[in-house]
């Protein structure tokens, strides 16, 4: 009974993290040339970006407190929400005119709610991995990665096909097939499928202690915070280079179909490390996965400063195996070991708005640089911040 339950949750995780990763394919990959059919300049898309990010990570501890302390609401219900936010800003994206300050307002609302909606669908999959229920991130997140690939490949042809307001049709498509998926999944805290812990082999459903607010949190998790910082910091190249990809390729000749190409790449390299990682988990510790990842985030900073070419690219990009697609497996799991069940969706939440504060510096940063400077000063930039970011997770990063 218990592997009947395992299959069905799993499958039921692996059908909300799907569609997420296509959204967020859809949207981040696209969001300069979405932008720039809207007449904005680089500079003008760095702070629309900025702004959705800086909106999201002070958003961010707020809703993971809420989260933490919902009684009615589950995190199913909670994901439901922001999905449906993201369906009616794209909606009014579609018929709204293409007047500067409205687009920009109702974008950055649309890029916070996709943000904002990220540490939840990881929160859903944790509720479920520290009660001991065997459910497999890394194959859910694995499987969302090549929907990512396959939507960025299909993305990129559509607006060469279309116009760049395919993304908007594409983006109410699937968030609703996420609405679709998520309604189903249980995560009551009481009385619910799941809400019992396996670990503990008594009737009684496990009560935990209140959750720690969020001043006292940062105070009792001093070394995991320090190592938030070195992880936004490694976010910002990872971030310059999934928001300005087109203008990175274009003096090498790209177009939007060789961003989706490029993107595509990274996504599928991402495949291995996420399908292996249950086995990795055996022969690794957390913290050097995550000490590994933090490397490789530099390494392919480095490689794709230096590229000549649209293939040295793409080389740049196949790293994202070693990188990014170990760090998203390797930080559930590391904080699911190092922060304590009552506080761990704050946990999640804050590793989640590490990455996005560092979106916030690297779309700043980035949109900045390429319109007072250029595309490789905007690279030597965040090769040097990424560089710093691994030394800190170097030190940070504990047992």
């Amino acid at each position: 009974m218990n592997n009947q339950k395992n299959t069905k949750l799993n499958l039921q995780y692996i059908s909300m993290q799907m569609p997420y990763w296509m959204g967020y394919s859809v949207l981040a990959t696209f969001t300069s040339v979405f932008l720039l059919s809207r007449n904005f300049n680089n500079g003008q898309i760095g702070v629309v970006l900025s702004l959705a990010n800086l909106v999201a990570s002070l958003l961010q501890p707020f809703i993971a407190s809420f989260a933490d302390r919902m009684q009615k609401l589950t995190l199913s219900h909670l994901a439901a929400i922001m999905a449906a936010c993201i369906i009616g800003f794209s909606f009014i994206l579609i018929v709204l005119p293409r007047q500067f300050l409205p687009v920009a307002l109702i974008y950055i609302l649309l890029y916070t709610s996709l943000i904002l909606l990220q540490p939840i669908t990881i929160s859903i999959g944790t509720f479920f991995i520290s009660r001991g229920y065997a459910l497999n991130f890394g194959v859910a997140r694995g499987l969302g990665s090549l929907a990512f690939a396959g939507a960025s490949a299909v993305t990129g042809f559509l607006i060469e096909r279309f116009s760049a307001n395919v993304i908007l049709y594409l983006m109410i498509g699937i968030f609703l097939l996420f609405i679709a998926a998520t309604v189903w999944i249980d995560t009551r805290k009481k009385a619910g499928k799941y809400s019992a812990s396996m670990i503990d082999t008594g009737e009684m459903e496990l009560e935990l202690p209140e959750p720690s607010s969020l001043p006292v949190f940062m105070r009792k998790y001093k070394r995991f915070m320090v190592l938030l910082v070195g992880v936004s910091m490694l976010f910002v190249f990872h971030n310059i280079g999934n928001s300005y990809m087109y203008q990175i390729m274009a003096p090498l000749g790209g177009s939007e179909g060789s961003v989706g190409s490029s993107l595509s790449v990274a996504a599928l390299s991402e495949l291995p490390t996420m399908f292996l990682f249950s086995w990795l988990l055996t022969r690794f510790r957390c913290k050097s996965l995550i000490r590994t990842a933090a490397f490789f985030f530099t390494v392919k900073a480095v490689l794709i400063l230096f590229a000549n070419s649209i293939a040295m690219i793409n080389v740049a990009q196949s790293l994202q195996m070693l990188g990014f697609a170990l760090h998203t497996t390797a930080s559930v799991y590391y904080t699911n070991k190092i922060i304590p069940q009552e506080d761990l969706v704050k946990g999640q939440t804050l590793m989640a708005t590490a990455n996005t504060i560092g979106g916030i510096a690297g779309s700043f940063l980035g949109g900045q640089l390429l319109n007072f400077f250029s595309v490789e000063a905007m690279l030597v930039v965040g090769t040097i911040i990424s560089a710093t970011g691994t030394i800190i997770v170097f030190l940070a990063a504990e047992d």
